[in-house]
């Protein structure tokens, strides 16, 4: 064997070493970012379905999500939109989603950044791990509405399934009665699991003036038909409905830091309405 083929094979043996040391370390979705340009350099939503836990808030020390989304603020991640009280309409009655909000960052690179960092690691600890459930995208959303009902739809496909089994508002299957009750389909993604996140990988965000007119979709006979039979082409489907946030919740909250809070991490920054 000559010098050059012993190096060369030593090089890619290393090269794999080096990859698999990555996934171990950050999941093979932060690593596949790392990787891929186009992810890590673009922008990369994150889609984050919090515990009750996460989102409870203690007089004079704020909630996890608070820490985070403070966090985020300082790895160019800002809060696109950011729902109230979710339900579990259809799906595993374990899956403990009490919220969920959508975040933009500047690029994959930033998220990688903030996900791996020790303030990051910090407030994990500090909060016992968290079951938190955060799903990735690089298609951007369009703007959310902050005051409507909003449906969060997550599902698993597999290869060489429809690319719309559950059909078209307004057509055919599952979405078609949407528009009778007012509500509207704005964003269909796939997404990629980042903590949790089962083996979904595809979501549908709606959103309807108010709760009554989700629901009543949802619980219309020939809704509830057409997801029995979407069962063959979907997997894993959960359905929460998303209330709106009450502004209150919204209004001038500080974040301090580990010096003068009970919690972990140091996390420094006021919560302003736009969640910026």
């Amino acid at each position: 064997m000559s010098r050059s083929l012993l190096a060369f094979l030593i090089f890619c043996a290393l090269l794999v070493l080096c990859s698999a040391g990555l996934v171990w370390y950050v999941g093979p979705t932060l690593a596949g970012i790392v990787i891929d340009e186009s992810r890590r350099e673009n922008p990369y939503y994150l889609v984050q379905l919090w515990p009750a836990a996460a989102v409870a808030i203690d007089a004079g020390d704020p909630s996890y999500r608070a820490r985070l989304n403070a966090l985020a603020r300082e790895e160019q991640g800002r809060v696109l939109w950011r729902g109230g009280q979710a339900d579990v309409h259809a799906g595993s009655l374990l899956l403990d989603a009490a919220s969920a909000q959508v975040m933009e960052f500047e690029s994959g690179a930033d998220l990688v950044q903030l996900l791996t960092s020790s303030p990051y690691r910090a407030l994990q600890a500090g909060f016992g791990d968290l079951p938190v459930n955060y799903l990735g995208s690089a298609t951007a959303p369009p703007a959310l509405s902050g005051d409507l009902t909003t449906v969060l739809v997550l599902f698993r496909v597999g290869d060489g399934q429809s690319a719309e089994p559950l059909g078209a508002p307004g057509e055919t299957g599952w979405l078609a009665l949407v528009p009778r009750y007012q509500g509207r389909v704005l964003w269909r993604t796939v997404v990629e699991g980042i903590r949790g996140a089962g083996s979904w990988n595809r979501l549908l965000v709606l959103q309807f003036p108010d709760r009554s007119g989700a629901l009543s979709w949802l619980q219309d006979p020939a809704t509830v038909t057409e997801q029995a039979l979407a069962a063959r082409h979907v997997d894993d489907m959960t359905v929460l409905v998303v209330q709106p946030e009450m502004p209150a919740r919204w209004n001038n909250r500080t974040v301090p830091n580990s010096s003068n809070s009970p919690r972990l991490g140091k996390v420094s920054a006021s919560i302003s309405p736009s969640g910026r």
